[in-house]
């Protein structure tokens, strides 16, 4: 049975109570990247991780609608790179996304949490050459099995304030294009299966990027 896109029902609360993590003032800034396909979690962790830091987390799903001026809750269900998804789109979205944390981190942030799909190696590229003169990278892979995104689809489609449009044929089309990154040149690269629970995959973040 998959576990679903919230692996338990304790853990809001569980993640909710863990202390904010403050960085020393003199550590240099670190820029976290959870990538991976739609439904893989990365959203759902990157946000939870961002908040127990204390950091800012730029969602390229929220963000690209508010490009386009849309509400970020509203449903758009067009074809894979189509009109609010098109390339031309998702080129300003994670162009703006990279002006946002750079702007963030040289504000004196300790830390900028980037979330989005980076499934094509020349946008992974692109965060290492604007930022890494800046602050530390880190990217995190979500992967998880089929069964399990498929689960997770059906949970998001009952949720109102969903802000995700991806869906089966989203991931589908995704996949075909997905380039998963063997290393990063410049950055440091966490494979994550997030087919667990919340603190546990929260957990292995923080080891990773303490220890990297």
């Amino acid at each position: 049975m998959p576990k679903p896109d919230r692996p338990a029902p304790h853990r809001r609360n569980a993640i909710s109570n863990w202390p904010a993590v403050m960085p020393s003032k003199t550590a240099k800034p670190e820029l976290i990247v959870f990538i991976g396909l739609t439904g893989s979690g990365k959203s759902y962790l990157a946000e939870r991780w961002a908040a127990a830091r204390g950091y800012s987390c730029i969602n390229s799903d929220q963000l690209r609608k508010e490009l386009a001026g849309v509400a970020p809750e509203s449903r758009h269900h067009v074809p894979f790179n189509v009109g609010l998804y098109s390339t031309e789109m998702t080129r300003r979205t994670y162009g703006e996304m990279l002006k946002r944390a750079a702007a963030a981190i040289s504000q004196g942030e300790a830390g900028v949490v980037l979330d989005g799909s980076y499934g094509a190696e020349a946008l992974r590229n692109q965060v290492i050459d604007t930022l890494g003169g800046l602050c530390s990278i880190h990217f995190i892979h979500c992967h998880c099995s089929e069964s399990v995104v498929k689960a997770r689809f059906q949970l998001r489609a009952q949720d109102s304030k969903a802000i995700s449009d991806g869906r089966w044929e989203i991931y589908q089309g995704q996949k075909k294009n997905f380039v998963v990154p063997e290393w990063v040149q410049g950055g440091s690269l966490l494979h994550l299966d997030t087919d667990d629970h919340a603190e546990v995959l929260l957990a292995r973040v923080d080891r990773f990027v303490e220890g990297s």
